[in-house]
C-alpha cells in the first residue's frame, strides 16, 4: 500500500499542478514506472472538481454552471496538460503534413484553426455530459468526473506502453515508456474506480461504465493506428490526447446508459 501511494503521488507530481510530497522521492524513478497508479493520480486530481460540481448544486446553480466550474477546476488542477497535447495533435496532424513536419508544428507553442476548434469541442462536450449527468443528480455527476479521470489515465498508461515512441528524446520518450505489464495494470485499475464511482447508479450505472470503457478501447485502437500510419507511434502529445479521448468517452457512455 505505502508503494502504491508513493507511486500515485509521484505521477500526480508529474499529471498535475499538485505540489510534490518529498517523501514518496527516494533515488531516481522514471514516470513510466509509475503508470499503474496513474488512475489514483487522476483521482487526486479530479477530487476538487468533483466536489466543486457537488456544491453548485448545493448553492442552487445551474448543472451547466456547475459543470463549467468543475471541468474549468480539472484544467487548472492538471495545467491542461492533457489539453495541450490534444490541441497539438490536432494541429500537426490534421493538416496533412509529412511525418517531421507534422511533429515539429505538435512542438510549437502557437495553437492553430485545427488546435482550437479540437480544445472548444473537446471542452464543451465534456461540461454537456457532466451537467446532463448533473440534471439527474449532481452525485451521481461527480462520481462520474472521478471515475472518467481515473479510467482515462490509466487507458492513457496501457495506450503509452502499447505503442513505439515516434519521437526519441522527447518527452514521453526521456521519462520512460512503462512496459505492457506497468500500463494493463493501469487500465485494469482505471477500469475498476470507474465501475466502483458507477456502482451507486445500479444496473444503468453499471451499463454506462462498460459502454465507456468500450467506447474508450474503440476510439483509442482507431487513434493508435492513426498516429502509427502519420508518425510511427506515440508522443507526449499524442498520450494528452488519448487521455481526452477516454475522459470523454466514459462520460458519453455514462450519459448514455444513466
Amino acid at each position: 500500500m505505502i508503494a502504491i501511494a508513493k507511486a500515485s503521488l509521484r505521477a500526480a507530481a508529474f499529471l498535475t499542478r499538485l505540489p510534490p510530497v518529498a517523501a514518496s522521492f527516494h533515488g531516481t524513478h522514471r514516470l513510466g514506472d509509475d503508470a499503474h497508479a496513474f488512475p489514483l493520480a487522476g483521482l487526486l486530481a479530479g477530487a476538487a472538481p468533483a466536489l466543486a460540481l457537488l456544491a453548485g448544486g448545493t448553492l442552487g446553480l445551474s448543472p451547466a454552471v456547475s459543470a463549467t466550474l468543475a471541468l474549468g477546476l480539472l484544467v487548472a488542477l492538471t495545467g491542461a496538460l492533457h489539453e495541450d497535447g490534444l490541441a497539438d495533435v490536432a494541429d500537426g496532424l490534421f493538416g496533412h503534413h509529412g511525418r517531421e513536419r507534422a511533429l515539429a508544428i505538435m512542438k510549437d507553442s502557437r495553437i492553430g484553426a485545427y488546435g482550437t476548434l479540437a480544445l472548444v469541442l473537446s471542452v464543451a462536450l465534456r461540461i454537456a455530459l457532466l451537467a446532463d449527468l448533473a440534471t439527474a443528480a449532481p452525485a451521481l455527476a461527480a462520481l462520474a468526473l472521478l471515475g472518467a479521470a481515473a479510467a482515462s489515465r490509466g487507458a492513457m498508461a496501457l495506450f503509452w506502453a502499447s505503442l513505439p515512441s515516434a519521437d526519441p528524446g522527447g518527452l514521453a520518450d526521456s521519462v520512460g515508456q512503462p512496459s505492457r505489464n506497468r500500463g494493463l495494470q493501469g487500465a485494469v485499475l482505471g477500469a475498476l474506480l470507474l465501475g466502483l464511482a458507477a456502482l451507486p447508479a445500479g444496473a444503468s450505472g453499471i451499463a454506462g461504465a462498460l459502454l465507456g470503457l468500450g467506447l474508450t478501447a474503440a476510439l483509442l485502437s482507431l487513434f493508435a493506428r492513426f498516429l502509427l500510419r502519420r508518425l510511427g507511434g506515440q508522443t507526449g502529445d499524442g498520450l494528452g490526447a488519448a487521455q481526452q479521448i477516454g475522459e470523454t468517452a466514459c462520460l458519453l457512455g455514462l450519459a448514455i446508459m444513466v
